[in-house]
């Protein structure tokens, strides 16, 4: 059985998906959590400016700021000296 990921597991991995625009569903899809985790971590991710959110063609689509790649690169960077 799997360890339980931490938030910022989650966090990395919504991010890691969002690097190239992404849906909802493919974020649930991709970081393998339900729709109401996925709403929540969205709204975070959003508040602290690490994604934001446009529409395109009637959809919502989520993107990586400068900000989350940034994040993101020192999160892995910490990850890998383990």
């Amino acid at each position: 059985m799997k360890d339980k990921r931490s938030r910022y597991e989650v966090m990395v991995a919504i991010l890691e998906i969002v690097i190239n625009e992404a849906t909802i569903t493919r974020i649930v899809y991709g970081a393998n959590i339900n729709f109401k985790m996925a709403q929540a971590y969205i709204e975070y991710l959003i508040e602290k400016g690490l994604i934001t959110m446009f529409s395109r063609n009637g959809k919502n689509l989520y993107k990586i700021t400068d900000k989350g790649t940034s994040f993101l690169k020192k999160f892995l960077e910490l990850r890998d000296l383990e």
